[in-house]
């Protein structure tokens, strides 16, 4: 079980009042990850039910420190600075809680009650723009509204955080540093800080130091989320995100709770892949991860004499361009994908040229395929065909105009296993007849699956094939 499920049946427990259990996950978490977030968090919502201020107090500093942009940890400050009477300090940390934009309604509620204040009372401030600027993809006009907020309240972690995530995305690597050791000061465990700096470290030539500040963050996040949430938005990093551990919870523990592991087993958004804001293939156990991007795209000259400028998330390379197997029949799960992954190291891709390597390997690899295929389909007549099946049965048999019908019906269809399509469509690029269609395609696909820089690159690799050049 990851932490993140024994950690919503510890919240599921506390929202029942089932205290001791609870408890129990909460300790059991803590005694592999001491400095773990959730499960700090709700040992903090425990003694703060039990009425024990000081220890609650300590568990919440533990949280913000990780997690500076906490609004439930926020407001349960609020309430206990209110409870101590210490009013000052419980309308600071309400006021930052409902500038954080807090999901749960209750959160917003009990710091809306220590303010005093109704919703539609409040004024919209500099650092709430510059958060909802920079999560709509604005980093230009999040750091203009985090710079006048950093001004007005220069002792709001959270609001300095926001500037050096602006910072970060931009390019502007070396003040976005200088903003991560101003948090660092005061968040000394924050993760988010923790891992823009590993990656500016390796950027700049020091990836053995990199690497081993991202290790480290695993002590707080084991599942590394705000690490491949913000390197997912990179179309080339040089560090390796470590495996997602697990622990072992005592089967007593799940019997207590309410429904079985599986229903909170569901990945959420940032751990499925592929999603739009972290790579399709899961970089978990990777060697090397100099190509973390859409399936086929290798680091290009042009890109690799750019240093400083963030790019958007492409994927892992398929382990096996263009060369079908028994599994491309069924989805491939994330724990795959990760293994499959290991196998892909720093100098196998950086090796390969840009485009015309695509036109120039592929079609050998195709021609195996087509041989190692043959008695599959041959073993196979009656059987019902896959779409991906079919579409590679119409290549091998130079149906080019009915290969494209179909390939554009399964980006159509924009079919959730996104590494399965990528690898499709570059096996197409791999024809010259198919090729100004499939990089259409692909770019179809790459912005369908939010990786714009990547669609643009496919969209400009299309237009040269139809204006006759040789790639």
């Amino acid at each position: 079980m990851r932490p993140s499920e024994a950690a919503t049946l510890a919240r599921q427990a506390l929202a029942d009042g089932d205290s001791t259990l609870a408890r129990s996950i909460a300790e059991r978490l803590l005694a592999d990850f001491a400095s773990y977030p959730p499960a700090r968090l709700v040992r903090a919502l425990l003694a703060e039910q039990a009425n024990d201020s000081d220890a609650a107090l300590d568990d919440l500093r533990g949280v913000t420190s990780a997690e500076p942009t906490n609004a439930e940890a926020r407001a349960a400050q609020a309430r206990l600075f209110q409870r101590r009477g210490d009013t000052d300090r419980a309308r600071m940390a309400a006021r930052q809680s409902v500038e954080l934009i807090p999901g749960d309604p209750k959160v917003l509620e009990s710091a809306l009650e220590i303010l005093n204040v109704e919703p539609d009372s409040l004024e919209t401030s500099a650092a709430v723009l510059a958060r909802v600027h920079l999560n709509c993809g604005w980093p230009d006009l999040a750091e203009r509204h985090a710079r006048v907020a950093v001004s007005e309240s220069p002792e709001r972690v959270d609001v300095r955080l926001t500037l050096a995530e602006a910072l970060w995305r931009l390019g502007r690597l070396s003040a976005c540093e200088a903003e991560c050791r101003v948090v660092a000061d005061q968040a000394e465990e924050c993760v988010r800080a923790a891992v823009m700096r590993a990656h500016i470290l390796s950027e700049r030539g020091r990836t053995a130091e990199g690497q081993e500040l991202l290790d480290r963050i695993g002590r707080i996040d084991p599942e590394f989320r705000e690490a491949r949430e913000l390197l997912g938005t990179l179309e080339v990093h040089r560090l390796v995100l470590p495996g997602v551990v697990e622990i072992d919870l005592p089967p007593e523990l799940v019997r207590q709770s309410n429904g079985t592991v599986e229903a909170v087993t569901e990945p959420s958004p940032a751990d499925e892949t592929p999603a739009a804001a972290s790579p399709v293939a899961d970089p978990a156990g990777a060697e090397s991860q100099t190509v973390d991007g859409p399936a086929g795209q290798v680091e290009t000259p042009e890109q690799s004499t750019v240093k400083d400028q963030p790019s958007q998330p492409v994927e892992d390379l398929p382990e096996s361009q263009g060369q079908p197997d028994a599994a491309d029949s069924l989805p491939v799960t994330g724990d795959e994908s990760a293994v499959a992954s290991t196998q892909l190291r720093l100098d196998e891709t950086a090796e390969e040229p840009e485009s015309p390597a695509v036109a120039d390997v592929l079609p050998a690899s195709s021609e195996a395929a087509a041989e190692a295929a043959e008695p599959a389909v041959e073993a196979s007549a009656g059987a019902a065909f896959s779409t991906f099946d079919w579409a590679r049965h119409l290549i091998e048999q130079s149906e080019w105009t009915e290969a494209e019908r179909v390939l554009t019906d399964i980006v159509t269809a924009n079919d959730p296993d996104v590494s399965r399509v990528d690898g499709l469509l570059l096996e197409a690029v791999a024809h010259r007849e198919l090729r100004g269609s499939a990089w259409k395609l692909l770019g179809d696909h790459y912005m369908q699956t939010g990786r714009p820089q990547a669609a643009a690159d496919a969209y400009l690799r299309a237009a040269n094939v139809a204006g006759g050049s040789t790639e």
